[in-house]
């Protein structure tokens, strides 16, 4: 391991959030519930939009399923923040995982697409709802948005599976 690594692991295994975190029965147990719920309501809001998006249910007006954006926001808020206290709590487990890295990754290129999606797909997906069909590029940002969220719920879950001994 690097020294920085080292250093990262032994400060925050000393910090008083981390005792807080492991330290109490029911701490660590919440925040896996919340990290839970808060990914279940990211990725089914983000469902919503990007089926619309992709050509299901075709009835539905975007910018009513666009509604559903600020739930994936509060869900994304809810796991970053438990996301974090793992980090936190437990160190040692994350950041020597290849699992965690590959995870946060592919948040990172979530995190693109989404970016991709608000400056060059969203402002004309509106427009061309009105009457013509979405663009291809909207499909493919929608696409990319499941794909890449499904990696991440798939990571998430390797994370036990990939600790070094």
């Amino acid at each position: 391991m690097n020294s920085l690594l080292c250093w990262a692991i032994d400060t925050l295994s000393t910090s008083a959030m981390n005792h807080v975190v492991m330290d109490n029965a029911v701490v660590f147990p919440a925040l896996e519930m919340a990290h839970f719920v808060g990914l279940s309501v990211l990725f089914g809001s983000l469902m919503v939009v990007d089926l619309r998006i992709i050509g299901f249910a075709k009835h539905l007006p975007l910018d009513k399923v666009s509604f559903f954006l600020r739930f994936a926001v509060i869900g994304f808020v809810i796991n970053f923040i438990s996301g974090a206290l793992f980090v936190i709590g437990d160190p040692g487990r994350y950041l020597v995982n290849i699992a965690f890295w590959l995870k946060m990754f592919t948040i990172g290129l979530a995190g693109l697409n989404t970016v991709f999606f608000i400056l060059h797909v969203k402002p004309k997906l509106y427009r061309s709802f009105a009457g013509q069909q979405l663009t291809n590029r909207a499909r493919l940002v929608a696409w990319l948005s499941l794909i890449l969220w499904l990696i991440v719920i798939v990571l998430g879950r390797f994370i036990p599976y990939l600790e070094t001994p």
